[in-house]
């Protein structure tokens, strides 16, 4: 005799139960055969959750798990802080983003390669600052957290649902979190890889979900913030609309178009309607297309793998696990797979993108930063693959498994959080204060690939050109009346105050004029400084002691 199912509480929406065979109790060990749907919260043929997997037979509108997994975060980030070492890059999308603040738009004031939205972001950051009364970099870091927080959150629901199990969602957050880089730039920032890897995982919603619309926005808004992510991204969406039927294929990449074509439209039009035009596609994409260098994967890790260690410690080792099994996965599921469904379609198609990620990689790649692009892939990579070894033990270990994989990984990101926690900022910003006060306050800053003293002390460069490398002094010099020889004298011309470089080495135009006119002072942290003869002998040598007394090179 088969035991009746036993009626399930109300919850304000429709469940079906469905029963995969007769069973003398059907909440017994092997519960996972149970299907529920809340057709309230999922999309048709996207969503099931097994009530083995939630611990109750029912899935209600807010998952109260990712708001936990976004809090866990939250502590994570807060354990490595907001103190970390302002580097060239960040400096330039901290400066970009105060300039856009002020009225400036993307690419006008300052010379830049990446997408409009890696200025507007930080932008966003630096005008509430102005609002509330805060600092502006720690603005900008704070709202770089909060969007990484997003992405933690909305990295468990696409696990959750591409493998139909809260389970996967959580293995799918905590390996997000493992990954070290992750953690640097959500406190550490700006760095527009952070914007951009929020919309990527956006997008794999859209993939699970079937909203080709929803998708083809969030890819280009993703690559609005940083162009090579547009091949990963389009690549998925592709992947995944070739399961459709061939009456329906054309229209979901009609939809997906259309979708991208909105967002872009609406940039185009905010630039023409600013006069800034010419500059958005001179920056977005005519640099990139003639003149930008990429050293590919294989170059970089031949000349610079310690970068790439460095970065990631041991979490690299988790990294590359999750994109092996994001892999392995869509490989597995190609076996028997339901293409009516939208997440066993989704992994084929986040292993297909993680495939062509990663042989694009091989052609664009000049840093650690790069493979940011990747970290949402191999996160669900490893999620399901963590559910899917739990899966194979015996009968009532899944959640357990899950379960300590999830806490053993957030303490572990915890103390590692803590431990690489540095507090580099404030010395920066104290040597950049007193050497501005003792300089008067008419002092301006040049900044030569070291945008730093800009950022904190909020000023603008004398002109917009200050990033001299992977083919821009190449641009600059075929485009710029009289080229590197010109900027060079401008130097000489303006008089800025103080001169500031990331490495002296590489900008040889600007030696005769720094010959002439300006003091090294020394360096401090990334920042190499020069001051202007005409600040006389007594008040040059203060400014010396300054540098000698801060934060030593790095």
């Amino acid at each position: 005799m088969t035991t009746p199912v036993p009626r399930l509480p109300r919850t304000g929406s429709t469940c079906i139960c469905v029963e995969a065979g007769e069973r003398q109790d059907p909440w017994a060990q092997n519960r996972e055969k149970w299907v529920i749907l809340d057709r309230r919260v999922t999309s048709p043929g996207v969503r099931a959750t097994r009530p083995g997997d939630l611990g109750c037979g029912l899935v209600r509108r807010l998952d109260p798990w990712g708001p936990l997994f976004a809090l866990a975060g939250t502590v994570i980030f807060l354990l490595h802080g907001f103190g970390g070492t302002l580097t060239r890059d960040l400096a330039l999308y901290a400066y970009s983003g105060q300039q856009f603040a002020e009225g400036e738009p993307p690419y006008v004031s300052v010379l830049n390669r990446a997408g409009p939205l890696a200025h507007i972001v930080p932008g966003i950051g630096a005008a509430i600052a102005r609002v509330v009364g805060t600092d502006d970099l720690l603005t900008q870091r704070a709202l770089m957290m909060v969007l990484s927080v997003a992405a933690v959150w909305l990295m468990y629901v696409a696990g959750r649902d591409a493998f139909e199990s809260r389970l996967a969602g959580a293995a799918t957050a905590t390996t997000l979190l493992l990954l070290q880089g992750f953690v640097v730039y959500a406190t550490g920032g700006p760095r527009e890889k952070t914007t951009m890897m929020l919309f990527v995982v956006l997008t794999m919603l859209a993939v699970v979900h079937r909203r080709w619309l929803w998708g083809g926005a969030t890819v280009a808004l993703a690559t609005l913030t940083w162009q090579p992510v547009f091949v990963a991204g389009a690549v998925m969406i592709l992947a995944a609309t070739l399961a459709l039927p061939r009456r329906e294929l054309l229209g979901a990449l009609a939809r997906f178009a259309v979708g991208g074509i909105i967002p872009t439209a609406l940039i185009c039009a905010y630039f023409a309607a600013v006069g800034a035009f010419r500059e958005f596609l001179e920056g977005f994409y005519l640099i990139n297309a003639e003149y930008t260098r990429q050293s590919g994967l294989r170059q970089f890790l031949r000349e610079e793998l310690q970068e790439l260690v460095d970065a990631f410690g041991w979490s690299l080792w988790i990294l590359l696990a999750g994109l092996l099994a994001s892999m392995v996965l869509g490989a597995l599921r190609l076996r028997g797979l339901d293409r009516t469904n939208g997440a066993q379609v989704a992994v084929v198609a986040f292993g297909v993108a993680t495939l062509a990620s990663i042989v694009w990689c091989f052609r664009v790649f000049n840093g650690w930063a790069d493979a940011v692009f990747v970290f949402p892939v191999a996160a669900v990579g490893l999620g399901g693959a963590v559910l899917l070894l739990a899966r194979r033990l015996p009968a009532g270990a899944v959640v357990p498994t899950v379960a300590t994989y999830a806490v053993v990984g957030l303490v572990a990101s915890g103390v590692t959080a803590a431990d690489t926690r540095a507090d580099n900022l404030e010395p920066l910003r104290d040597v950049t204060e007193d050497l501005l006060a003792t300089a008067g306050p008419d002092a301006t800053v040049q900044s030569i690939g070291a945008p730093q003293p800009l950022v904190l002390g909020n000023l603008r460069n004398p002109i917009r050109d200050q990033m001299f490398i992977a083919g821009l002094q190449e641009y600059l010099d075929a485009t710029r009346p009289g080229g590197l020889a010109a900027i060079g004298a401008q130097i000489a011309e303006d008089e800025p105050t103080f001169v500031t470089m990331d490495h002296p080495t590489w900008y040889d135009w600007a030696t005769p004029a720094l010959e002439a006119e300006y003091v090294e002072l020394g360096r401090t942290q990334l920042v190499t400084w020069y001051a202007h003869r005409s600040l006389g002998a007594e008040r040059l040598a203060e400014l010396e002691e300054i540098v000698a007394a801060g934060p030593p090179p790095m």
